[in-house]
């Protein structure tokens, strides 16, 4: 007996979506870290404006502040840049995983649909052939 195609294409559809599964959650776990940068990255920044806007802090502290300012806002700026590619590139994957999804579906559905129609022929072939014996025995 041959083997049937779409067993075949349903196999290797179905891999396609164990890999994006893999992929998503591998972006996902990409996702949270960035999520996690933006918290320490506004938090160091949040913490260093409380030390040198504290009444005990001095010139200096104050001074080192406004050095430190530019770097980190962009630390903040570039925390949120990968915060933003990351969600970015799960959406998209969530998408892809969207489409390997209906196309097992789609493969189940034919796979389905073939087997109504060798259904269907099984049916009409015993039919004829009671249909003939029945016409033999007259």
């Amino acid at each position: 007996m041959s083997r049937d195609p779409l067993l075949s294409l349903l196999r290797f559809r179905q891999s396609a979506v164990d890999e994006a599964q893999k992929a998503l959650a591998e972006a996902y776990r990409v996702e949270q870290e960035a999520i996690a940068a933006v918290r320490r990255a506004t938090e160091t920044l949040e913490l260093e404006m409380r030390e040198a806007s504290s009444l005990t802090a001095g010139d200096d502290a104050v001074e080192a502040f406004a050095r430190w300012l530019p770097v980190g806002r962009k630390d903040v700026a570039d925390a949120h840049a990968r915060q933003r590619e990351a969600t970015t590139n799960l959406d998209q994957l969530r998408a892809v995983m969207t489409l390997a999804r209906a196309s097992v579906r789609a493969v189940e559905a034919l796979m389905e649909k073939k087997a109504q129609i060798a259904a269907q022929h099984q049916k009409q072939k015993e039919q004829a052939e009671l249909d003939e014996f029945a016409m033999r025995r007259r």
